[in-house]
């Protein structure tokens, strides 16, 4: 039986969350409500528990603030969030379980089965959380790391040192500084929308570019990119317009 507790401000949320996990009552047992993050940090230390369920927004400290004053995380979190789209992308990019409010019962049971899971196998997703908590604390591309699930496991690569993303498929191929390649079985997309923000953009259906590392841009219909590895990139007709504009703001600034 895993050890469990609820930290949430509001005490119907923390009601609704149990009664949310009762088909998991043979293999969790929830054992305190705490409704401030000084209350979780005295439960968490006089309970020692496998898994949290931490609201993010709280009254005079945030859950994010009570990690940090932990220190050494031995258990198992799944955040609870109201947080908007930006934040949800530090989730992602994190590899964190995230539920939003208001929480969806498959989505709910998904995350509580990945934690089971690591828990029980002992492999742990701390590492996950330890770089979701140094991201938000950064917060630039130029201190930033992202989580990138394989088969073989999960790799942690700085942001910086993404040379450029390529589609297989439901596959994405991320091409690294050194010639390093790791392949996710998550598609572009998903990761265009989460690198978005850090100077990373699509010119073909197939490519997702790192802009810091453009060594040069060869002009055409849709136009060649030159990377820094030498490798050369097609730039799609329809998307060479907000390549360019998206180069020209880096280089200004």
């Amino acid at each position: 039986m895993l050890k469990a507790l609820i930290i949430d401000d509001e005490l119907m949320g923390c009601q609704a969350l149990k009664k949310m996990l009762e088909p998991f009552s043979s293999q969790i047992f929830v054992a305190q409500f705490c409704h401030s993050a000084d209350e979780g940090i005295r439960a968490i230390r006089a309970l020692t528990p496998d898994l949290v369920f931490l609201d993010i927004q709280m009254p005079s400290k945030s859950g994010l603030d009570m990690l940090n004053s932990l220190g050494h995380i031995p258990f198992e979190v799944i955040f609870t969030t109201g947080f908007d789209h930006y934040a949800v992308k530090a989730f992602k990019i994190g590899a964190v379980d995230y539920l939003l409010k208001p929480i969806d019962i498959d989505e709910l049971e998904t995350a509580v089965e990945r934690a089971i899971a690591r828990i029980k196998g002992k492999t742990n997703v701390i590492p996950n959380l330890e770089v979701f908590l140094q991201n938000l604390r950064g917060g630039q591309a130029e201190t930033m790391q992202i989580a990138l699930p394989t088969q073989e496991g999960i790799f942690y690569v700085p942001i910086r040192e993404i040379l450029r993303c390529e589609s297989d498929a439901n596959y994405t191929i991320f091409y690294m500084v050194g010639r390093k390649k790791i392949m996710v079985s998550r598609n572009l997309k998903e990761y265009e929308e989460l690198l978005s923000p850090y100077h990373f953009v699509r010119v073909h259906n197939q490519y997702l570019v790192n802009l810091r590392h453009v060594k040069k841009y060869i002009k055409g219909e849709g136009g060649i990119i030159v990377m820094n590895d030498d490798t050369q990139i097609e730039v799609a007709r329809r998307r060479k317009e907000d390549f360019l504009t998206e180069l020209a703001k880096l280089t200004i600034k």
